[in-house]
């Protein structure tokens, strides 16, 4: 049996999932010491490791490591950044050029039954790109990306594009990737999260008039519980749709993207 990575663990979504995926060989992965002390107390077991998912020295260790446990069996990738935490060079290096880094580092070590669910969002959803923007989306390791990109688009790139072109990078590298993987018997796929009630969320709900127009159109009215009404997504919802997604009954599911949004694209998308 290999390893479970879970990059991001020490927030929201993070630690949601290492409630659901702790057992066996796990390594939580964090930029924030301070929060994988905390969840590690969920999972004692684990092992923990603060690492930036934007330098490339971070990324070739927890291959390196992968490698020496065994190779993997299961990668949750959650770390990412924001529109409201950092510029639109950094959130690229992070969501995009970061995750395809790790997905081209891990297929190596990745064996039959193994799979890697990499988190996008429901902003990949709802921006139209035009085919030469695509075409450096589809080459993420290549040298400056954000410079590429404002090529195409002509313009200069704020944080918020940045995010959802990212964010759409992913999910179309996770198309690309399902033939390297399912050479080797293993899957990969993205998982795009809707409003989700996380101290991120929260905070682009807070700052974001984009977010906050959607407030409401949810399809799937928030529980009743006392997270926000706003933000009618819940970890939980997150957690419980990768653990099966990560598990045996999922086995024929790879190269795509899994909304679990409440809806809220549909109804944007149709208008509803």
């Amino acid at each position: 049996m290999g390893v479970t990575i879970i990059t991001g663990a020490g927030g929201g979504m993070g630690r949601a999932c290492v409630e659901r995926l702790r057992g066996g060989r796990l390594l939580l992965v964090d930029i924030d010491d301070r929060s994988l002390e905390e969840v590690q107390q969920l999972a004692p077991e684990a092992e923990c490791v603060v690492a930036d998912l934007g330098a490339r020295a971070s990324i070739d260790g927890l291959v390196r490591q992968a490698t020496l446990s065994g190779g993997l069996e299961r990668l949750v990738h959650l770390a990412g950044v924001s529109p409201m935490m950092d510029d639109a060079a950094r959130i690229l290096n992070v969501d995009l050029v970061g995750t395809a880094a790790l997905l081209d580092g891990l297929v190596p070590t990745a064996g039959a039954g193994s799979v890697a669910i990499c988190v996008a969002s429901i902003a990949a959803h709802l921006m139209p790109f035009s085919p030469e923007t695509l075409a450096v989306l589809d080459e993420p390791l290549l040298p400056d990306i954000a410079a590429r990109l404002e090529r195409t688009l002509g313009s200069e790139l704020g944080s918020g594009t940045a995010y959802a072109l990212a964010k759409h990078g992913v999910v179309r590298l996770c198309q690309r990737a399902a033939a390297a993987w399912g050479a080797r018997g293993a899957r990969v796929l993205s998982v795009s999260p809707g409003l989700i009630d996380t101290a991120m969320g929260r905070l682009e709900l807070k700052d974001n008039p984009g977010k906050q127009g959607l407030i409401g159109l949810t399809p799937i009215h928030a529980p009743d519980d006392e997270g926000s009404a706003d933000l009618p997504g819940r970890p939980a919802d997150i957690a419980d749709a990768i653990a099966f997604l990560a598990g045996p009954q999922a086995r024929f599911v790879s190269g795509c993207d899994v909304r679990v949004d409440g809806g809220l694209v549909a109804a944007l998308l149709t208008g509803n």
